[in-house]
């Protein structure tokens, strides 16, 4: 990557640029007619600007590809262990999620416990709407255990 150009070196590229620019539009302006006069110099200003913002767009481009941001240096860091292993959070959050959704419990829940079982399951009873109270899969998890 090349180093930054210095300010005295920014301004003397541009005074050139202006300069150049200036010596292409002066004769244009003189010789052209009054009504398109303002259009000659507008379009010189824009050549003007037009280079100026194409350096800038470049210079920001460099800068931002060469540094990764804040966010992105947090996101290389290693992250910390968690407290408790993720499969136990993921199995909470499935118990949670079966005794508010017959549907979950029916679906999710209920036959991961029967393929842990080495004898089937009674289900437990379920509420209207909901998976079973917290009791009733209780229940289930100690005959679960017992039959192990």
């Amino acid at each position: 990557m090349p180093p930054e150009p210095g300010v005295g070196s920014v301004i003397a590229r541009y005074t050139v640029l202006v300069l150049a620019v200036l010596l292409a539009a002066v004769p244009l302006y003189v010789f052209v007619e009054a009504p398109w006069r303002p259009f000659v110099a507008r379009l010189a200003a824009a050549v003007v600007l037009g280079i100026a913002l194409m350096e800038l767009r470049s210079t920001l481009v460099r800068r931002l590809a060469g540094h990764g941001s804040a966010l992105d240096q947090a996101r290389a860091r290693p992250a910390h262990p968690p407290e408790v292993p993720q499969r136990f959070v993921a199995l909470r959050d499935d118990i949670r999620a079966a005794l508010r959704s017959r549907r979950h419990f029916e679906h999710g829940l209920w036959p991961e416990l029967t393929g842990l079982a080495a004898r089937p399951l009674v289900p437990p009873p379920l509420r209207r709407g909901r998976g079973p109270s917290l009791a009733g899969l209780r229940k289930v998890i100690a005959e679960l255990e017992a039959k192990r």
